[in-house]
C-alpha cells in the first residue's frame, strides 16, 4: 500500500486530519505475523511487502494448496474506521474473472483482524522505475502500459466500479510467460460509479475535475492515468515551482498537447478527448480515445508486448 512521501499514510488519505498520527503509523505496521508464522493458522508468512495506516501487506504461502503463493492483506479492526475492507471485498468480488485486476481466494476475520487473501500481481511501477538510472520508460513502453491501463480502468468501469487512487504504487508489472503484462491494485478506495461522490482528495495523482470539486467520475481514473504515465515517460506537466497544485492542473488541461513534443503528444491528446466525452452517457464514446492509441506511434501498435529484459532470478529492466 503506498503512502505518502515521509508520513507513513496512504495517498489517499484525508490527510488534514490524520497527518498528526504520522509517527506512530510509520512504526506500527502489523507486527505478529513475522516470518514462518500462520494467519489463521493455515497461510505461512514469507515477508512482509508494505503497510499504511489501513492494512499491512504480506507475501504467503498456503500450506493446504500445495503452498501456492498469495498476498495476504491484513487491516486491525481498530484500524478500518471507515469500512475500507469491506469496500475493498465488496469491489474484488465484482472483479472475479478480470484479468488486469486481483482475485480474491477468500477473506476472514479474526478476534483482532480483517484479513483478504488474494493473488500476487507482480512489482510496482516505482519498483521497477527505481532500478533505471534516468527514472523513465520508453515512449513505445509508455505507450504500451497506458493501453493496458486504459483497457483495466474501463474493464473495472464497465461492472459499475471507480477506482480512485491511482498511482505509481497500485499499478503493476507482472511476468507472465515470456511477455510483460500491467496489473492494477489496491481497491481499499474504489466505490461503485453511481452515485457520483464529491471527493476530498488533494494529491498529485488526483484529477483536476476532482480538485476543483466536480464530482467523481470515470474520467477521473483515466485522467490520472495519464498523469503517471506522462511522470514516467520524463516530462513535467505541472510547474509546482511557479504555481499552486490546482493552478498547475489548471494550465496543463487548458493546453494539454503543447506540454508534450513529437511523439509524445499522443498524451495531451487523450487528455484532451478524456476531459470532452459525455462520462455520464451509459455506453460513453471510446472510439476517438482507441483511435489516439493506435495512432500514436507510426509503425507501434498499443498492444505489442512491453520491451523488457530479466536481469537474474527473476528481476526485470524495462527500456
Amino acid at each position: 500500500m503506498a503512502m505518502m512521501a515521509g508520513s507513513g499514510i496512504p495517498y489517499w488519505y484525508p490527510y488534514i486530519n490524520y497527518m498528526f498520527l504520522g509517527p506512530y503509523l510509520r512504526k506500527n505496521p502489523i507486527r505478529c505475523y513475522t516470518e514462518g508464522t500462520l494467519i489463521n493458522r493455515r497461510y505461512c508468512v514469507e515477508s512482509r511487502l508494505g503497510y499504511g495506516s489501513y492494512a499491512t501487506v504480506f507475501k504467503v504461502r498456503d500450506s493446504f494448496d500445495n503452498n501456492a503463493i498469495y498476498a495476504a492483506k491484513v487491516a486491525r479492526k481498530i484500524d478500518d474506521n471507515n469500512g475500507y475492507f469491506g469496500k475493498e471485498v465488496g469491489a474484488l468480488e465484482k472483479c472475479v474473472g478480470l484479468v488486469h485486476w486481483p482475485q480474491m481466494k477468500t477473506h476472514f476475520e479474526t478476534p483482532s483482524y480483517r484479513v483478504i487473501i488474494l493473488s500476487l500481481e507482480g512489482e510496482s511501477m516505482s519498483a521497477v522505475l527505481g532500478r533505471k538510472p534516468n527514472k523513465f520508460f520508453t515512449n513505445q513502453n509508455c505507450l504500451r502500459i497506458s493501453y493496458a491501463l486504459t483497457t483495466a480502468l474501463r474493464s473495472l468501469h464497465g461492472i459499475g466500479y471507480i477506482h480512485r487512487d491511482l498511482h505509481h504504487d497500485n499499478v503493476m508489472l507482472k511476468k507472465v510467460g515470456e511477455e510483460l503484462v500491467v496489473r492494477v491494485i489496491d481497491l481499499g478506495q474504489s466505490t461503485p460509479s453511481q452515485p457520483r461522490q464529491k471527493c476530498d482528495f488533494k494529491a498529485t495523482s488526483t484529477s483536476y475535475h476532482v480538485l476543483i470539486g466536480k464530482k467523481y467520475c470515470e474520467r477521473d481514473d483515466l485522467v490520472s492515468s495519464i498523469y503517471l504515465i506522462a511522470d514516467v515517460a520524463g516530462t513535467q506537466i505541472f510547474d509546482t515551482d511557479k504555481y499552486s497544485l490546482i493552478d498547475a492542473k489548471k494550465r496543463f488541461h487548458e493546453s494539454p498537447s503543447s506540454f508534450f513534443s513529437g511523439e509524445e503528444k499522443w498524451m495531451g491528446h487523450l487528455i484532451e478527448t478524456f476531459d470532452k466525452v459525455d462520462w455520464d452517457q451509459k455506453n460513453p464514446d471510446m472510439a476517438p480515445i482507441w483511435t489516439i492509441y493506435k495512432n500514436a506511434i507510426p509503425e507501434v501498435s498499443p498492444t505489442s508486448p512491453i520491451e523488457f529484459k530479466e536481469v537474474c532470478c527473476g528481476v526485470i529492466m524495462v527500456d
